[in-house]
């Protein structure tokens, strides 16, 4: 039997206690969602809304049956913006970056088709039509929404509301351009960066006064600075340019969210091969490092645990690359077993897939993922 809530068992994992066993989360794409609960056989008459990631939310018949732990939360749409769609099918974002539904198998993505900033000028960033960080959309119902969830359920509660900031430029800029101008345009890295650090802030500030007082974890952007092998940027770069403005977002976003939940904690999700980045990431100010991508060069969860377990929680770990669409349930079991035993020891660690999950991670899969997770993850732990 289940001896806490989820919420319960959440705030005591990323507070490195001991709950009555690892918290489990995930976030599906739109078609693996309808994969899994086919395969669970749940009937639910729901309308799916995909993201622009193309995520959906997990309706509580799914969460209960799997033992998920967090519902995640975003902003309201701004209503002083609509998205344009173009003659090829994009759609343009309020960034004025445009994203087109390209098919791979029976799922899709929205790939970015038109960078608006591929050609700018530092000058040009000051005549830019940047989004209004003050849009009221942002926080229109945000306040009841998430609070019927804090009262109506024992679900712990993740949001995300500012959008990336380094990443973010990139989306605006085209990524092989932001990683050339690092080099060759620091000026322009630098200005860009303080705009959109600027209306990332603003917007996590409005949200958090709004709605900070439910929330348990306050995810940040993506912000991924590895590939599999290596960074994307060196770590004197972004030590110099980019950690300082990492700090500040952190530190200021965690001022505000400590008015309305003193024991909130801060997430940021970085792909790749980070190892020799996460005590700068620690410095920013930290709280939970998220995927913790098992492929990636250097990321062994039992050296992480064993280097930074004290001062870092951990989400994620199951590889989305190779173990759900390609193992068995059995081997996934085995796999499960072995991140609990790498990084659940003393609490600090939510066990979830790599990513959010792709259309062709099997269902069986992710349902004995989570089934081992609540069998193997009880505390005091007996692997």
């Amino acid at each position: 039997m289940e001896k806490l809530t989820s919420r319960e068992r959440v705030r005591l994992a990323i507070s490195h206690q001991e709950p009555d066993r690892v918290p489990i989360d995930m976030v599906p794409m739109v078609q693996t969602y309808i994969n899994l609960k086919n395969y669970l056989g749940i009937e639910i008459e729901e309308e799916l809304n995909p993201g622009g990631w193309t995520t959906v939310p997990v309706h509580p018949l799914v969460m209960d049956r799997l033992g998920l732990d967090i519902v995640h939360v975003a902003p309201g749409k701004p209503k002083n913006w609509k998205p344009r769609t173009f003659p090829d099918g994009s759609v343009e974002d309020e960034w004025g970056v445009r994203r087109k539904v390209v098919w791979h198998g029976t799922g899709y993505y929205n790939e970015i088709v038109y960078q608006p900033l591929a050609d700018a000028t530092i000058d040009d960033l000051k005549d830019y039509p940047w989004p209004d960080p003050d849009d009221p959309g942002r926080v229109e119902g945000l306040e009841e929404r998430v609070r019927k969830i804090y009262e109506e359920t024992d679900y712990a509660i993740m949001a995300r509301f500012g959008g990336s900031v380094n990443d973010g430029c990139w989306y605006m800029r085209g990524q092989e351009q932001w990683l050339m101008d690092y080099i060759l345009n620091q000026d322009f890295v630098e200005t860009m960066l303080d705009k959109m650090l600027e209306i990332t802030l603003r917007i996590n500030e409005n949200c958090l006064r709004a709605a900070g007082k439910y929330i348990d974890i306050l995810r940040l952007g993506g912000e991924d600075m590895g590939t599999q092998q290596n960074l994307l940027i060196s770590p004197e770069m972004l030590r110099k340019i980019w950690f300082p403005r990492l700090k500040k977002l952190v530190q200021r976003t965690k001022e505000v969210f400590h008015e309305y939940n003193p024991n909130g904690k801060i997430m940021l999700h970085s792909c790749g091969a980070i190892y020799p980045i996460i005590e700068d990431l620690i410095d920013c100010g930290i709280d939970i490092l998220d995927p913790i991508q098992p492929k990636a060069k250097g990321m062994d969860p039992y050296r992480l645990k064993a280097e930074f377990g004290d001062r870092l929680a951990f989400h994620g770990g199951i590889c989305i690359q190779e173990v759900l669409p390609t193992y068995t349930p059995e081997e996934v079991v085995e796999v499960v077993k072995d991140k609990i035993r790498a990084l659940a020891p003393g609490g600090g660690y939510i066990l979830a897939p790599s990513h959010n999950v792709p259309e062709d991670s099997r269902p069986e899969n992710l349902t004995a993922m989570c089934d081992a997770a609540r069998e193997y993850g009880r505390y005091p732990l007996q692997l």
